[in-house]
Parts: structure tokens; sequence; C-alpha cells
């Protein structure tokens, strides 16, 4: 095989709690979070120069090309697992729809797609857990990617705890087209220093998240204080019927679930209408688009 297609999805939080700091400058975490319909295509192909190549279109991808996190994971990947002894380099075309900055981890999505593209080109040689693996060397989200559509994140967010499929919702999507700093928003958190939680101090605390704590994001506070719009979307969204709003992970996008097609089509005109940016109506996902052949 010397290319493949795949569909990266955007995620969304479904809760985020901060724990502490940890001694390794790491927040200590626990998050819900679900897989969702909007997404990135990507192709990979046999690339004809000696070079791993990256080809953008869409949305404009920030930073430098060459240190992208696909290119980054190609490259990671090609030093830990290899492609059987051969010189491969790939050349990737990423067209790209999820916004960039907006908490729905679009680059770790990318990344952990870029993984399993090169696991399937090479021949399969590595398990999910393998991948899962290599993935936490890249960012905290790209495991969770790489697993269950719906699954529960812990530590740094390298600890993922597959869920039952969460059942399938329409959500309202708005994002102010205003990327926000990841670093930035975990700076400004005021939290105690901790050590990193076993797995015997976090399992307690997944159930009580599943089962009682829906809603709830402790980075909003920090992103409201930046960008105030956000609570005002969130409110908006509550007022044309949304089951609750809350911020995707740092933000500053902010979504809310409807029980009426009809509903979500309201919410999300009367977002773009009453405070610009992007908006748009998805689903949440059963299944991960990362299947094994």
């Amino acid at each position: 095989m010397t290319s493949c297609s795949l569909f990266s999805p955007a995620k969304i939080n479904l809760s985020l709690r901060i724990l502490g700091k940890r001694p390794d400058g790491y927040h200590e975490l626990l998050t819900e979070m679900v897989m969702i319909s909007l997404g990135d295509t990507m192709v990979f192909r046999l690339s004809d120069e000696p070079r791993d190549l990256l080809a953008v279109s869409g949305r404009p991808v920030d930073g430098n090309p060459d240190d992208n996190l696909v290119l980054r994971a190609i490259r990671l990947f090609r030093e830990m697992r290899g492609f059987g002894g051969k010189p491969s380099y790939w050349k990737v075309e990423l067209e790209k729809k999820i916004p960039v900055g907006a908490g729905l981890g679009g680059g770790s999505s990318n990344a952990a797609a870029a993984l399993w593209a090169m696991n399937l080109l090479s021949g399969n040689s590595c398990s999910r857990q393998d991948l899962m693996e290599i993935g936490a060397k890249l960012g905290s989200d790209v495991p969770f990617f790489l697993g269950e559509a719906h699954a529960v994140a812990s530590g740094r967010g390298e600890k993922i705890h597959p869920c039952d499929p969460f059942p399938g919702k329409t959500l309202v999507l708005w994002n102010p087209l205003v990327p926000l700093s990841t670093s930035r928003i975990y700076g400004g958190l005021s939290v105690p220093r901790i050590n990193s939680l076993t797995d015997s101090e976090t399992l307690p605390r997944i159930s009580s998240l599943l089962s009682e704590d829906k809603g709830g994001n402790d980075l909003e506070p920090v992103a409201m204080s930046i960008l105030p719009i956000i609570r005002k979307v969130k409110g908006a969204l509550t007022a044309k019927g949304s089951e609750f709003s809350l911020m995707s992970g740092s933000g500053p996008t902010v979504f809310g679930f409807f029980d009426e097609p009809g509903q979500a089509t309201f919410a999300s005109r009367f977002l773009e209408e009453q405070f610009g940016g992007w908006t748009g109506i998805f689903e949440t996902l059963s299944s991960s688009p990362f299947v094994s052949p």
C-alpha cells in the first residue's frame, strides 16, 4: 500500500476538571471527551522527494510547516518503528476544516491520524496501545484520538479510560475565529501543587465524573477574562434551548446540545447574526474513524 485517506475528527470536552499542578509542570486533570463529525481530510502518499512534505488547504495553519505535528508524528514513527528498513518519505495533503487554537483538538487529531496512517502503510506492526504510547510523546490529547470515540482522560491527558458509546447528539458549535493559546489559559490558573495521582486515586473520581459532573470546565473563567463574549454565547445557546452549553477544552469554542434539528438551525443562525465568528451544526460520533482493517 502506497497511499491512504483518513477523516481526522474534532472533539469536545463534556467536562474538564483541573486537580492541581504537578512537579513536572503539567496539570493533573480529569476530562470526559467525545469525537464529533467536524473534521479534516488527510491523504498520505509516498513522496518522490527524500523528505516528508505537508500541503495544507482550507483553514491556514500557524507556525513553521516543517515543525507541524503531522510531520513530527511521521518522523517519530519512523524513528521508533521504521518502515521495514526502507527509506520511505511521505507527502500529506491536509484539508483543514477544524478551527486552529479552538479547544477542539485539531492538531492532536491530525497527529493521531498520521500515526495511524504510518502504521497502516507499514503493515500494521503496532497495536492501538503502542500507537497511543507513541502519541503521548507528541501531545496530551493525541492518545485520546487513537482510542474510542468516547473516553475519560486523566493524568496530563495521556491516560485514557474508554467509555460506552456516547448517545447520538446534535450540537451547535460557535467559534470567534480568534485562537486562544493553551499555555496562556493554563498559565492563568491558580491551583494547588500536587503529586501525580495513582490509578486507585483516579478511578473513583472518574466514576463520579461520569455519573454526576456534567457541564463543568475549570478553564472557562480564565478564557472568559480574555474573551468575555464566551459567556454571552453560552447564555445565548441556553436561551435558544440547548440542554447545556460549555466551552470546549482551553477554548474559545462553545457548544450546546439540541434535541430538535430545527432548534439547532435557529440557534446557529442567531449566533452568527448576533456574534459573528463561525458556527456549524454537527453530530457526536459513536465510534472512532480509526478502525483496524
